[in-house]
This record gives C-alpha cells, structure tokens and sequence, in this order.
C-alpha cells in the first residue's frame, strides 16, 4: 500500500506536467519507491499501478471525479456533445463536479473520508443554478446521505467497491430555487455580456464603478429558467478537448481527469506519450 498522502499529491496537474516535461519530482520518486518493481517496465505500468492502488485502499476526490468522468462523460455521452466542469462556484459554496448534456448534472462528490456537516447548505447553493442534483458518495455514508435528502429531489449514487456508479436514486427537476443573482455570479464578464446582448440589444451605458451591478439588475429582469438555460449553453463553450480527441481518446483512463482539466495542446499530448512509454 502506498501513502496516501503521496498518491493524492501524485494524481495532480502540476505533477503530471513537471513528468512530462523531463523534470524529476520528489512526489513521483517517493511512490517509485513503494512499487512492486517486478511487473513495472514503464512509467505507464507504474502509474497504473498507483491509480489501482488508489481504488483499492484511498478513494480520494480525485478518484470520484475520474470514475464520473471516465463512466458518464466518456462512458454514456462523448466530448463532442457534452462537457465537464469542476470546483465551480455556486452561491456560497463550490460544486465538485458538472456535466452539460443538453441539461445540467451537479455532482457533489462525499468520499469516505468526508463528513457530511455541511452537505445541505450545499445543496441549497446548487439549486440556485442548477435544477438536477447528485450526490455520489460509497457505503459509509449511504445511509446518512439518504436521511439528509429524504424530503429533497437529490439524485444518489453510490460507489461502488467495484468501482460501479449505482444509481440508488435518480434527482427530481427541481427549479422553483433557482436564482438570477446566483446563476449571473458563475458566469464570466463576456458570458452575460453576450446573454444581455441576446435579449436587450444593449448593454449598460454607466461607468465601471457601477457596471456589474447595473448588468445584475438587467439580467435579473429576465425568466430565469432562460436564464438557466443560456448559462448551461455559455458554461459548454468553455472547454476546447475536442480539438484534439483522438490524442485524448489515447490517455490512459487513470490520468483522464487530470488531462481534461489541463486542456493539453498537442505538444503536450505528443510529450504525455514519450512519458508514459518511457522504461523506469
């Protein structure tokens, strides 16, 4: 069993970007030095080694993010339809994990070594933005989450040791919470911008100081379940994988998420391949 602490720091960008740029880290050499050298050739076997070692004994965020990624955007939609979003801020909290498919699926992600003390302040937050919401979590907490949600429309999932994701179950469209203010707040300046511009012709004519707030108030003059809808459209525009998804398609399923996220151009792609064929 490797450290835990050593494998969360191991399964990041900034590790796997120093890797593939010829640059040696302490992170990567300490769980070398944990391996069962006998079946590793080359850096590709070592990392798979550690992700299955990983789901084994420390089932991390990482871990979860990667199992949604790899068996719901990958595994039941594609890249070219649909994207994924993480650590996103909504209303005062931070949601794990997004899939756009035409809806929009929330996710937040209780792992083992979670409390769940502040779950419904966050699924309060979620359901000023978003109308479908999941919590994915593994046995230890099934039966706490089910408590917690029994008079919300919260989709559950579980975990499973097998690394299945079981739909215990599905969310109810809930959009009577939804909020303008909230919905505005994940949008960057030129996103409502351009939504303002769709539906008025016009944008504020005031000075900096006041522009945002004078860009709230247009905004939240509109439906918004519309609202809701040109977010989730302007939210899928923000991630370029598909430019190169047969080099991503290559990406060994243990280090998917991390690639996804980093938005490789091609040379990076060409140097993850080097890497990971690379004998230790």
């Amino acid at each position: 069993m490797i450290e835990s602490s050593v494998v969360s720091r191991f399964f990041s960008g900034t590790t796997l970007n120093k890797l593939i740029s010829g640059q040696t880290t302490q992170v990567y050499d300490l769980v070398l030095a944990q391996l069962d050298k006998t079946k590793i050739i080359t850096n590709q076997d070592a990392v798979n080694a550690i992700y299955k070692d990983m789901s084994s004994s420390y089932r991390n965020e990482y871990f979860y993010k990667n199992i949604l990624l790899n068996k719901i955007l990958l595994g039941r939609h594609s890249i070219h339809t649909s994207v994924a979003l993480r650590e996103l801020p909504v209303a005062e909290s931070i949601l794990d994990f997004l899939i756009i498919n035409g809806v929009g699926q929330a996710y937040e992600i209780k792992t083992g070594l979670d409390n769940l003390e502040r779950l419904p302040n966050q699924l309060q937050s979620y359901y000023q933005a978003f109308s479908l919401v999941n919590v994915v979590t593994d046995a230890s907490h099934l039966g706490g989450v089910t408590r917690l949600i029994q008079d919300l429309p919260v989709g559950l999932i579980e975990l499973t040791q097998r690394q299945q994701l079981h739909m215990v179950r599905k969310p109810i469209p809930d959009a009577t919470n939804l909020k303008a203010k909230a919905i505005f707040q994940i949008l960057r300046k030129p996103e409502f911008e351009t939504i303002l511009l769709n539906h008025f012709g016009r944008l504020p004519d005031v000075g900096s100081f006041h522009y945002y707030d004078a860009c709230l108030k247009m905004f939240e003059m509109l439906d918004v379940v519309t609202l809701q809808e040109e977010m989730l459209i302007a939210l899928k525009k923000r991630n370029r994988i598909t430019k190169y998804a047969g080099e991503f398609g290559q990406v060994p399923r243990a280090l998917k998420e991390i690639v996804y996220f980093e938005n490789y151009r091609l040379n990076e792609y060409h140097r993850l391949a080097e890497f990971l064929n690379t004998v230790i």
